[in-house]
């Protein structure tokens, strides 16, 4: 009986383990989706192959600037640990300025990439990035945020991110 238990357990543990892979690849591929989806309406010239690249590489590499950042906590607390010399980097600006400095490197020709701040010179301002081109308005520009939810990249239209009033940098 004790054998039983011991196999069962360990089958529970892996299948547990291969689920929680199957909803992570899953949240990915909704996110992608989703982000190559309102990139691609956003302008009739942008290419939906280019955007559905972009999507997938900037999800990716923000989840990797997270890691190499080693943030493991809500971003305000990690910010404090940057404050108090325990962590180096991690700040809303080094993943806007990483990110943009990734992009650049990707070299995606349908849009193009500005920073944005919310709250300028106060103690609670924030940077991130948006994507534009000329003919998208800055209220129609995607917001491109990795430090607001640790490295799994927030993005919506200026217009409709609730939590931040964005200006151009």
């Amino acid at each position: 009986m004790k054998k039983i238990i011991f196999y069962v357990s360990i089958i529970l543990l892996f299948t547990a383990c291969s689920n929680k892979n199957i909803l992570v690849k899953k949240e990915f591929t909704n996110s992608s989706k989703k982000l190559s989806t309102l990139i691609s309406k956003s302008s009739k010239h942008i290419d939906k192959q280019e955007a559905e690249e972009f999507s997938k590489n900037v999800i990716l590499y923000s989840s990797f600037l997270a890691k190499s950042y080693e943030v493991n906590t809500h971003p305000l607390i990690h910010n404090t640990l940057i404050n108090l010399n325990l962590k180096e980097k991690g700040l809303c600006y080094h993943y806007a300025n990483d990110l943009l400095k990734y992009i650049k490197y990707k070299n995606f020709k349908s849009f193009k990439f500005k920073k944005i701040v919310s709250n300028r010179n106060d103690y609670f301002e924030h940077t991130a990035l948006i994507l534009t081109r000329d003919d998208i308005s800055f209220e129609n520009s995607i917001v491109l945020d990795a430090w607001r939810d640790a490295g799994n990249l927030y993005f919506s239209r200026v217009k409709n991110d609730k939590k931040y009033i964005w200006e151009l940098k």
